[in-house]
C-alpha cells in the first residue's frame, strides 16, 4: 500500500475510510468486457479487522466509514468494532446510478462515528446530512464537496484506501496515483 503520511500514529482527529466492500460489478450491455472491480475486495471479516483505523485514530477523533446500500448494516457494527460511537449518516446524492431491482441506487452513505470527546458539533458549523455532487468521475472517487465540508473537524488528517492525494490531507492505500501539486 502506498502512503503519505506524517507519522502521526495514534493522533489523528479526522479519519475517512471508504474500504473496498466484497462487491462484484454488474455486467451490463453498455460495459460487456467488464470483468471486475480496479482493486482488489477485502471480505467483512478482513474490513471488520483492519487494525490500521484504530492504530492511527486519535483518543478523540471522528471516523467517517463511507458504505453501500447493501453493506450499511454490516458497517453500523464496523465503525463499532473500530471503538467508534456511531453519531449520524451522511447521504451523498450521486445524482445518477443503475436500477437494481426496481430501485435507482444513486446513493452512497458516511457512517459518524466519534471517540473520546471529538466536536461532532461545531457551533455555527452545521454539515448537511445530504449532500449532492455528480459521480461522473473515475470508479470509487469520492466527491470534493464531502472534504470540504468535514475538513472543519481538525487535524491532523487522513483518507485511508484513498483514490488520489488531497491537499492538507494525508493518505493511505494502492490507488492513490495523483501526485501532490
Amino acid at each position: 500500500m502506498s502512503m503519505k503520511h506524517n507519522n502521526h500514529q495514534g493522533e489523528y482527529k479526522v479519519l475517512v475510510v471508504d474500504p473496498p466492500w466484497p462487491l462484484r460489478k454488474i455486467e451490463r450491455k453498455v460495459r460487456p468486457n467488464q470483468v471486475g472491480f480496479d482493486y482488489p475486495m477485502m471480505s467483512l471479516e478482513e474490513i471488520r479487522d483492519f487494525k490500521l483505523v484504530r492504530d492511527l485514530a486519535a483518543p478523540d477523533s471522528m471516523c467517517f466509514l463511507w458504505a453501500v446500500q447493501k453493506y450499511l448494516p454490516d458497517a453500523f457494527n464496523i465503525l463499532a468494532d473500530w471503538g467508534f460511537r456511531y453519531a449520524r449518516t451522511l447521504t451523498w446524492d450521486k445524482q445518477n446510478g443503475l436500477v437494481l431491482q426496481g430501485f435507482h441506487n444513486r446513493t452512497e452513505f458516511v457512517l459518524v462515528g466519534y471517540k473520546g470527546h471529538s466536536p461532532v458539533y461545531l457551533e455555527g458549523k452545521a454539515v448537511p446530512t445530504v449532500f449532492a455532487e455528480s459521480s461522473w468521475r473515475k470508479h470509487s472517487v469520492k466527491p470534493d464537496i464531502f472534504y470540504s465540508l468535514i475538513e472543519r473537524f481538525g487535524e491532523p488528517r487522513i483518507d485511508i484506501f484513498a483514490r488520489r492525494y488531497r491537499e492538507g490531507w494525508d493518505v493511505w492505500g494502492d490507488e492513490v496515483k495523483e501526485a501532490l501539486p
